[in-house]
């Protein structure tokens, strides 16, 4: 009994320590950020860096441009906004 209110007392630690922004940092870190809110999703990301022609360095540089444009909004955002960018740019 014992063991299992301490494995539910971890679980819920774990939970909310999730939901604070060094546990979302840390999410994005280890590959965990399609829970992560206002974290980009791994499609948009990878979409991205294709649409740059797998330069991530590009991707990145359109990022940080589209976050010096509008600051307030999430990275995921920030993400769709450059992919759009990128799109338009090539004139689909």
């Amino acid at each position: 009994m014992d063991f299992v209110l301490l494995l539910a007392a971890l679980a819920a630690t774990l939970g909310i320590f999730a939901t604070t922004r060094s546990g979302q940092a840390l999410r994005r870190q280890i590959g965990l950020r399609d829970g992560v809110a206002g974290a980009a999703p791994h499609r948009d990301i990878d979409f991205l860096i294709n649409a740059c022609g797998g330069d991530r360095d590009e991707a990145a540089r359109r990022v940080a441009a589209e976050q010096a444009r509008v600051p307030d909004l999430t990275e995921a955002e920030h993400y769709r906004r450059a992919i759009r960018r990128v799109l338009t740019e090539r004139g689909r």
